[in-house]
């Protein structure tokens, strides 16, 4: 049964990219979410400064805490964020949390759309947050 749900997903991962890439002179994507570095930003945790993406839904608080983009992820077998810093896959938030120290943080950009997150595979179909420090 499980390899049977893991074809499906690739499989679907597969068609999504091929029409995506197909489709992407004639429609207009949404721009990624991107945030820089500000003075605001200085003390803020990372958590907190993902709370502001409205396309991310945080499950649990402090390093423990789970991130969700919302309406990629199916309700019965939700799919974490992939996070990726400086160009190194560190895995869920809670490697993120531990890897990056969020005074360091420049830039967070969160990629949605499905023409994105393809490069990044299996791993990251549930969305994918790029995070850039100093």
């Amino acid at each position: 049964m499980k390899k049977r749900n893991i074809l499906l997903v690739l499989m679907t991962l597969f068609l999504v990219t091929l029409g995506c890439s197909a489709s992407k002179s004639t429609t207009s994507e949404k721009p990624k979410a991107v945030e820089e570095k500000s003075q605001a930003n200085l003390n803020v945790s990372l958590i907190d400064r993902l709370r502001r993406y409205s396309g991310l839904s945080i499950r649990g608080d402090g390093e423990n805490a789970q991130i969700f983009l919302r309406g990629i992820s199916s309700i019965n077998n939700p799919k974490e964020v992939l996070f990726i810093i400086n160009g190194s896959q560190v895995g869920n938030f809670s490697r993120a949390a531990f890897s990056v120290n969020p005074q360091e943080i420049k830039r967070i950009e969160v990629l949605k759309n499905p023409s994105d997150i393809a490069s990044y595979g299996i791993v990251g179909s549930g969305g994918v947050v790029l995070i850039t420090t100093e």
